[in-house]
């Protein structure tokens, strides 16, 4: 599968877990209501940073960004796999204009 495509289905698969989760987290009576946005929040971020881990998909790799340590490279694809589709579609939409205008 495409490195950019993966990102994408990780992504996916993310904000579809979160929404499993949503009905649980708001079923919670005892959970203060201004907490549950901010624990969906947190737990789609982990959900993206353990799969990029676990596949160890460095989106900065598949766009040729040259780094050090490629562990923030699979950092930041974990961030952008726990912002889902929407936002990992945008990414490498704005990233891609980006470069075609630089060359």
């Amino acid at each position: 599968m495409d490195g950019i495509a993966l990102v994408v289905f990780l992504a996916v698969v993310v904000e579809k877990v979160v929404e499993i989760f949503k009905d649980i987290v708001y079923a919670i009576p005892i959970f203060p209501d201004k907490f549950r946005p901010l624990t969906l929040e947190v737990l789609s971020l982990a959900c993206g940073l353990l799969l990029a881990f676990q596949s160890g998909i460095n989106a900065l790799e598949l766009l040729d960004v040259k780094i050090i340590n490629p562990m923030i490279g699979i950092g930041i694809t974990g961030l952008v796999i726990g912002k889902g589709s929407n936002f990992a579609h945008d990414f490498f939409h704005s990233f891609s204009k980006n470069k075609k205008s630089l060359m």
